[in-house]
């Protein structure tokens, strides 16, 4: 089994972040290393229909006055190179930068950290001083509250840099235009908040951009060709976390911000896919100064859409895919069985990196839920019928499986299982009722969707099913639905929860957004009223009325669902009940381990999952 999933993840080249310079397109092509065990990122380029490499360990190609920007590592930390020539050394390295085809100045980001976000051995330990709510960040680590924001201009033909922002209040760039630069900006430390206020900076001076969106969150920004108006991607205050995303104006001279697309539509590129690692630079295009394109997610695939300022639409492409980065001409695609290519808006394929694998099409269908809305599922099937099927569960809830490539499920196949996996209401994509209505109702309308969706694929698919071997495995809010399943339901061999959540009460205090999370999304909080439905939502409660083999996979460094979810249960199991039960742990791992861990863990947690499915089949 080591060699069917070694061959193909070593093998998968992830392409993003497409521009064109001239008639020469540039992108980042990801693939993850064997010997090295890690990510390795480079900046490649297609001119006439040929690829060639232009920089390793580097990534985030932009157009620099007609010339290629990137950044490159260099030391451990990140450099700015245009044109082949490294132009910072800055000792932190650099975080972000944003260049413009049409000028010769860089703006770029720097994060000076005076103690480490993980824990370091030494002789001499220090204790460490939290005063901030949101102190820490999966992923990333413990937060250094004096951590510095620093915004410099360099103008690259002279070789000339001037600090323009010294702050200690977390900052993001999105743009620049003729020395006014575009950035957002959170008092939440983690930047983990749904809230951040967006600034033009001009001169030293701010002006914010966002105010009409009050506790609002904006996620990219592009100024029109003429530097009159600012494109944003944003959300109000309503529905904290669960909020879809519009398109906004800004008129500079005016000073008034207006919502030009607010359909029932999330203007967001939201395809989950576990081979994708890096986003683009923008998600927003301007064709001229009065027409924009956008990738907007809908029902579990990207549309791409032309908008003008007057807020005409139009729906320039809805096939059943995603859209991971793209151009005014090439788009980078992605489909259940494509990892990822680059193919020109005619659909005529420019680049396909060749993995050597044949990978399967995944069969969508759908099914009603109890409030008479369509979910969408999808089927992956393995070579022979029937088999024994795998019911996968996504996180958040607030994401969506998608008409994307998915390596995991492939490997699933690989192994001889059927995949099923389902949108359940809370999943984004579907609309602004969908989303929300999880909200305050975890384990109630979800679970049915989950079980009925499943059910539905056993209707719907006579002959491929092996109803006497199905299991069930999620992570995140999947593995909480797993947990909530078992607790409920007793139809499955064998389960795996992977970074579950458990216990609501002790997740509130111990999350990383635990507070923030529970008291949006279960509308609850810590209040001695409160703890009875804490409890009653969460699935330590049934334990023990578990009688399905569970396994538990937990990063020993995760911080979005501590690991000490999975020992709550763990315990509970082996002292409620006589279930099988075993804890995995990954070792320095976060909560993202299965989409962005070291690769042996990846595969590792697959032939761990694998091995325990195999002790419980008929």
């Amino acid at each position: 089994m080591m060699k069917i999933l070694d061959k193909s993840l070593f093998n998968i080249k992830s392409l993003s972040q497409l521009i064109k310079i001239g008639e020469i397109y540039y992108f980042t092509q990801t693939q993850l290393r064997d010997v090295e065990n890690d990510t390795q990122h480079s900046i490649w380029k297609l001119a006439d229909g040929q690829t060639s490499l232009i920089a390793e360990d580097a990534w985030a190609p932009q157009n620099a006055n007609g010339q290629l920007a990137y950044l490159q590592k260099i030391d451990g930390v990140a450099q700015l190179f245009v044109a082949g020539e490294q132009k910072t050394f800055e000792a932190a390295g650099i975080h972000q930068y944003t260049a413009k085809a049409d000028n010769d100045h860089v703006y770029y980001l720097t994060m000076t950290v005076h103690q480490s976000p993980t824990p370091i051995l030494s002789q001499r330990p220090t204790p460490r001083r939290i005063t901030e709510k949101n102190y820490k960040a999966d992923g990333y680590g413990l937060i250094d509250e004096s951590t510095q924001y620093r915004i410099t201009y360099l103008d690259i033909s002279k070789d000339l840099t001037t600090v323009v922002l010294n702050t200690t209040t977390r900052t993001t760039l999105l743009d620049q235009f003729d020395h006014k630069l575009l950035l957002t900006q959170t008092d939440n430390i983690a930047g983990l908040g749904e809230s951040n206020k967006t600034f033009l900076l001009v001169n030293g001076q701010t002006i914010e951009v966002s105010r009409d969106l009050p506790n609002g969150l904006t996620m990219d920004g592009v100024f029109d060709p003429l530097g009159e108006k600012i494109a944003l991607i944003a959300h109000d205050e309503q529905y904290t976390n669960a909020r879809i995303f519009g398109v906004y104006l800004y008129d500079i001279k005016r000073d008034t911000l207006t919502p030009i697309f607010d359909s029932d539509v999330d203007a967001l590129q939201d395809t989950m896919s576990d081979v994708v690692f890096l986003k683009s630079v923008h998600q927003l295009l301007w064709l001229n100064n009065t027409e924009i394109e956008f990738v907007a997610t809908y029902h579990g695939h990207n549309r791409l859409y032309r908008l003008t300022t007057d807020g005409i639409l139009t729906l320039l492409d809805d096939t059943q895919r995603a859209i991971l980065s793209f151009t005014s001409e090439a788009l980078i695609t992605s489909y259940t069985n494509i990892p990822s290519q680059i193919e020109n808006r005619q659909g005529e394929i420019l680049y396909r990196p060749d993995s050597k694998e044949a990978f399967i099409i995944a069969q969508k269908y759908q099914f009603a839920s109890e409030d008479g809305s369509m979910v969408d599922g999808w089927l992956m099937r393995a070579q022979l019928q029937p088999a024994p099927t795998l019911l996968y569960i996504h996180g958040g809830p607030h994401a969506a499986y998608a008409d994307a490539f998915f390596w995991e499920f492939q490997m699933w196949v690989a192994l001889g299982y059927n995949v099923v996996f389902t949108n359940p209401h809370g999943s984004t994509s579907y609309g602004q009722n969908f989303v929300k209505s999880v909200i305050g109702h975890y384990g109630e309308q979800d679970y049915r969707d989950v079980m009925t969706g499943f059910e539905a694929a056993i209707s719907k698919f006579p002959g491929v099913i092996d109803a006497d071997n199905v299991f069930v495995a999620g992570g995140s809010y999947g593995g909480y639905m797993t947990t909530w399943i078992i607790g409920h339901d007793h139809r499955f061999k064998a389960a795996v929860a992977q970074r579950p959540v458990i216990n609501w009460i002790s997740m509130f205090g111990t999350s990383d957004i635990g507070y923030d999370f529970t008291k949006t999304e279960l509308k609850l909080d810590l209040q001695d009223n409160n703890i009875s439905k804490l409890w009653a939502a969460s699935p330590l409660a049934y334990a023990k009325h578990v009688r399905t083999p569970i396994l538990l996979l937990h990063g020993e460094y995760d911080l979005r669902t501590p690991l000490g979810q999975s020992e709550e249960y763990f315990m509970a199991i082996k002292t409620q009940t006589d279930t099988p039960i075993e804890l995995v742990r990954l070792p320095e791992s976060f909560h993202g381990v299965s989409r962005n861990g070291r690769p042996n863990l990846r595969i590792a947690r697959i032939e761990v999952m694998n091995n325990w499915f195999s002790k419980f089949k008929n």
